[in-house]
């Protein structure tokens, strides 16, 4: 995954980092990257993936888990409030609500 931020000076977008992150393969839609600043926590899908990577006071970004479901055909988002994460794949057709827990 690349992170893209603005040179204010010319008001162009340049290739900041570069985050390691689980995926690849298919992608379908209706499943958001989402960001939840109050909790500093990014929600990205990549493939038959959903990882959950952290935001730090430095800007720098870290994976903390990554989800794997067996199929690509997985949607799914974030609760407002960052509290759930809610999925549903084709292989299982079960909705599946997971609950954030800080460590």
């Amino acid at each position: 995954m690349h992170i893209y931020e603005m040179n204010n000076t010319n008001q162009q977008y340049l290739k900041t980092k570069h985050i390691l992150v689980k995926g690849g393969g298919d992608d379908y839609y209706f499943f958001p990257q989402q960001h939840i600043k109050s909790k500093c926590l990014l929600v990205n899908r990549n493939g038959k993936y959903v990882n959950s990577i952290r935001t730090n006071e430095n800007g720098e970004f870290k994976t903390e888990q990554s989800i794997e479901f067996i199929d690509y055909q997985l949607y799914g988002c974030l609760s407002d409030d960052g509290q759930y994460l809610i999925t549903w794949d084709y292989i299982s057709k079960e909705l599946q609500i997971r609950k954030y827990y800080e460590l």
